[in-house]
């Protein structure tokens, strides 16, 4: 703001930052750690969907094959 009014003393900015709402800043941060939880699973190399009983998903052996690869792609995502 301060250089679009440097530049252009004569143009009027205004606007206010608006809070997300309460649900939707609960599922960021939900979100934020799940994806925490994920890396952390991949790296340590533990299958959850083992203990559920559940054969894992072609995505999650993928990452585990991959690791190196699928842990700079998701941590360079914001």
């Amino acid at each position: 703001m301060r250089v679009i009014s440097q530049r252009y003393p004569d143009i009027r900015i205004e606007g206010e930052n608006y809070l997300p709402q309460p649900i939707y800043r609960h599922i960021a941060s939900f979100l934020s750690v799940f994806k925490l939880v994920l890396i952390g699973l991949i790296i340590v190399g533990k299958d959850p969907f083992a203990v559920l009983g559940m054969q894992a998903p072609s995505v999650w052996q993928w990452g585990q094959e991959n690791k190196v690869r699928n842990l700079a792609v998701t941590s360079l995502q914001p």
